[in-house]
Parts: C-alpha cells; structure tokens; sequence
C-alpha cells in the first residue's frame, strides 16, 4: 500500500464495512504493509468476520472487480496487484483490550507506528490514523472516540 490513492480506498472501504456491520472504530493506521485496528465488537459479526470482509473489500477493489455470483467459480487466478503481493496474511492476529490504560497503549502503539518505521516525524504527518481525530478532533475517517 505504497500510494496515498490505495491507502484513502483501505480507509474509504474500512468504513464502509463499519457501517455494514455497526462496530465501533477506536483507532487505526494503514502502513504499507500491514493495517491496525482497534475495534469493538458488533452485535451482527464476530470480529473475524469483520476483517475478512474488509479485506476481501479491499482486494476486490485493488484488483478493479465487483464481486459477482457469475464469477463465483472461475479456474482463473488472476495475479494481485503488487501492492497486494504479500500484504494479507492468512490470519489476523487479534488482542483483547480490557482496561483503558490497556485501549491507551495500543492507541499510542499504532500512532506512533509511522514514526517508528521513519515514514514520518511526528504521526500528524501520517493522515492514514486516527491520530487527528484524537488529537484535532477530526480527520479523514470518523471514529467512536475511546
């Protein structure tokens, strides 16, 4: 996810998938290769549900394809694009936050996450988080303040 074009569609999509399934979205950063999200729990899905449709989302829509029933069974296996090529991992590694000082850390965690990996100086340079949101009170995705 090396363009600003591919990470607005991860945070357009992550949004849309918040308002198809009503969770509520804490935090997150889009990083070129991995995504963090801090999210609660939805009263329709689990939240591997929610990630797998959020990344099939995001895949189809890299890959410019709609899904559709017609399409369903295809012996075709179309190649990723690059900035799909080893993004997704098979699995999401999830973590339980009980307690606010635990939701602090891991917000501060994924903010300064684009600071760590020298992308940025400062997470206000990086306006794939929700770190404006906490820290301005607005930003380009709407969160559910912690």
């Amino acid at each position: 996810m090396d363009s600003a074009r591919s990470k607005s569609l991860v945070i357009r999509i992550l949004g849309e998938v918040r308002d198809k399934y009503g969770f509520s979205l804490v935090g997150y950063v889009i990083m070129p290769q991995h995504v963090h999200l801090l999210i609660s729990e939805s009263a329709a899905v689990s939240p591997a549900k929610i990630v797998q449709v959020f990344k099939q989302r995001v895949s189809r829509r890299m890959r410019g394809k709609k899904r559709s029933s017609k399409n369903q069974l295809s012996l075709r296996f179309p190649e990723p694009p690059a900035e799909l090529r080893g993004f997704w991992q098979r699995r999401y590694y999830d973590f339980n936050v009980y307690s606010r000082k635990k939701l602090w850390e891991k917000l501060h965690y994924m903010r300064a996450n684009p600071v760590e990996e020298r992308l940025v100086r400062h997470p206000r340079d990086w306006p794939w988080s929700s770190w404006s949101n906490y820290a301005q009170g607005k930003g380009i995705l709407r969160i559910d303040p912690a």
